[in-house]
């Protein structure tokens, strides 16, 4: 073999050797690049940043390092640099650096100067001034080739590791950069115009009660006051407010948890049907009691008896509930025997007996009797502080329900929500927030407020009342809310219903009285 042959072969070799080592090694960088990639996925946005000029002067061996980021007017701005400051930043000796980053932003790619003392910019003041031997400017590119800013870097040493090269491992660098920062962006965002909801910690829990107002807080300590003694209890509070929630907090934290609980609703009965119910009756007492009946206060023995709105009770079912008061005895309706009972009872009222006992429309010594120990329940207007912890807790609720995944919710929604009125109190608000969920599509809780009011605009569009019959009956905007409605919840008649805040026999009564096809 000749000698050329032998030295061009050797030569070869020598090629082939450094061309795979050069791309172990860049194989070797991608590499570490990904891994990179996972420690900058963090949604701090500052904290984001911190690591990226980290890992890229890391990467580069260099020096000094900065991220700038286009704003909403498309300049480039500090964010956060080493050894940088942004005075620097902004003086005439960073001019060359400057027009290196305008270049990489025009261009949308990786700028090197790898020996800046013999390059063209050889004679420029940042060079000679600041002893720079190298310097480099990665594009930020995010997704569809968009670039949103930039990373610079530069030193003053000869050992570095900026080659043109390599482009293609910094450009790589630099889209997962990217990604990372819009990620954070974004969810700084997301957090400046929506709250994150979440399940209310325990301690913000008593029984079924979720709180954090001082208001509540004073509701629990007057609770926790009655839980070991058999004090007659009235709690007195608006419709909503969650009287038998209390009710049931006393019973169930309290001595007589493992008896029964009963509850009864003073004005959903006759008079005659509801002494039969709360004393019972013997067979024969009126008609249709064929067979002796024990009542509520025979059933509860040893437990609670609840007696919802005690207000709407009839003058006589008054007086024998006061002697049973008294006594701890009663009869059965249309019976002589006397029988006795260890009932802890427990009432609610959302009027104030007081003003009807002065009126003579409540008996005034059975009013002294209830309000032994009253509870009065804050209404939510009193409680706005925990309007943000209930709609979270009926999300989290009605997620399990709907089969929804809803955990956002704008706070410009949370504000409406914290002002409005809540006559109902936490009822109203429990429906509206279902209403809410029905209708909101995605993971964010919108409000519907203006798609419903639309249905009604359309119908008084008219500036003026005109004589020609044009204007809609109350029956025909009844009708097109109706259908509005059914239409956003996909004809689930059950869902329409809650929203419409009725029962489902009511809404189908309803369908069937507006001719409605559902």
């Amino acid at each position: 073999m000749s000698l050329d042959k032998t030295r061009f072969l050797k030569t070869l070799e020598k090629a082939r050797q450094k061309t795979g080592d050069h791309l172990s090694g860049k194989a070797s960088a991608l590499e570490r690049v990904l891994e990179i990639s996972r420690q900058i996925a963090t949604l701090d946005l500052d904290a984001a940043l911190a690591l990226i000029v980290k890992h890229v002067l890391e990467l580069t061996g260099a020096r000094r390092g900065m991220v700038m980021l286009l704003d909403e007017r498309h300049k480039l701005r500090f964010q956060y640099a080493v050894g940088l400051a942004r005075e620097e930043v902004e003086s005439r000796d960073f001019e060359i650096s400057r027009s290196v980053t305008e270049r990489a932003m025009a261009e949308k790619r990786v700028v090197v100067v790898e020996d800046a003392p013999t390059s063209t910019f050889k004679n420029q003041t940042s060079v000679i001034r600041l002893g720079l031997q190298a310097m480099m400017v990665i594009p930020l590119k995010a997704r569809e080739d968009r670039v949103i800013g930039v990373m610079y870097v530069d030193t003053d040493l000869p050992e570095h590791h900026m080659s043109g090269e390599d482009t293609s491992v910094f450009s790589a660098f630099g889209g997962q950069a990217a990604v990372a920062i819009e990620n954070a962006r974004l969810h700084g965002k997301l957090r400046e115009d929506c709250l994150f909801l979440k399940e209310p910690a325990a301690s913000n829990r008593f029984h079924m009660f979720v709180y954090q107002s001082r208001a509540m807080q004073r509701v629990h300590q007057a609770i926790e006051q009655v839980l070991d003694n058999q004090i007659t209890v009235l709690i007195h509070g608006e419709s909503g407010t969650g009287k038998e929630l209390a009710a049931n907090a006393i019973h169930y934290r309290g001595a007589r948890k493992n008896r029964k609980f009963v509850v009864q609703n003073a004005g959903a009965l006759p008079e005659t049907l509801l002494e039969s119910e709360l004393f019972g009756h013997r067979r024969g007492a009126f008609s249709g009691a064929v067979a002796d009946k024990p009542g509520l206060f025979e059933l509860a023995d040893g437990g609670t008896v609840f007696l919802d709105e005690i207000g709407e009770a009839s003058p006589a079912l008054q007086v024998r509930l006061l002697r049973l008061l008294e006594t701890r005895k009663f009869r059965r309706v249309g019976d002589t025997v006397e029988r006795e009972t260890n009932v802890r009872f427990v009432a609610a009222t959302n009027r104030d007996l007081e003003q009807e006992a002065a009126a003579g429309r409540f008996r005034e010594d059975l009013y002294y009797r209830l309000s032994v120990y009253p509870i009065r329940l804050p209404s939510l207007r009193e409680r706005r502080d925990d309007i943000p912890l209930l709609v979270s807790h009926f999300v989290e609720h009605f997620n399990r329900e709907l089969g929804k995944s809803i955990h956002l919710v704008p706070k410009s929604t949370m504000k409406m929500l914290t002002e409005r009125e809540w006559k109902g109190n936490i009822r109203e608000l429990k429906n509206f927030v279902y209403r809410m969920m029905v209708l909101s599509r995605g993971d964010e809780l919108t409000c519907p407020v203006d798609d419903w009011r639309a249905v009604y605009d359309a119908a008084a569009e008219e500036p003026g009342l005109p004589d020609d019959g044009s204007l809609k009956t109350l029956q025909e905007v009844e009708r097109d809310y109706i259908r509005f409605v059914l239409k956003r919840v996909k004809g689930n008649q059950s869902h329409a219903a809650k929203c419409l805040g009725l029962k489902r026999t009511t809404f189908l009564a309803r369908l069937k009285k507006l001719a409605i096809d559902a």
